[in-house]
């Protein structure tokens, strides 16, 4: 699903592909809902469409250019049994405090307790220092 929103001129290129990291001022900003306001905190989106409409940001002191967006998929840890490409399920954060290269795959990604996703594309399994059975996963919101 294509959502509007504004990003650095540098970044409004077709394909270019985002994370939305917010600043505290944004939230006071007159353009937050035409930014990102209609985008996932800490989410993935590309480019997919340019306008030619733009606004500058004097939080990062550059030009924004309005363009079309639609959500990049998210890397996230999930139980090895939901694994499977195009399968949709709700989702549930692996709770861990073991150090781990793949601890943030696990506890960091930027979806919601329960909410319902789909599995992209499988990547690789995790060796989990718990034992877990674990699969970094490629999902998207369904």
């Amino acid at each position: 699903m294509r959502k509007v929103a504004m990003v650095p001129r540098a970044q409004a290129k077709k394909g270019a592909v985002f994370r939305v990291l917010l600043d505290p001022r944004c939230f006071k900003c007159e353009f937050y809902r035409a930014c990102v306001g209609a985008l996932r905190p800490r989410g993935r989106y590309r480019v997919v469409g340019i306008r030619r409409v733009s606004h500058f940001c004097s939080i990062i002191g550059d030009e924004m250019v309005v363009v079309e967006v639609e959500d990049a998929p998210l890397l996230a840890a999930v139980d090895s049994k939901v694994a499977v490409e195009g399968v949709a399920f709700k989702y549930s954060k692996v709770s861990c405090d073991a150090p781990c290269p793949y601890r943030d795959y696990c506890t960091r990604a930027p979806l919601l307790e329960g909410e319902t996703v789909r599995v992209v594309r499988v990547l690789q399994r995790i060796p989990c220092p718990k034992s877990r059975s674990l699969t970094l996963v490629e999902l998207l919101p369904a």
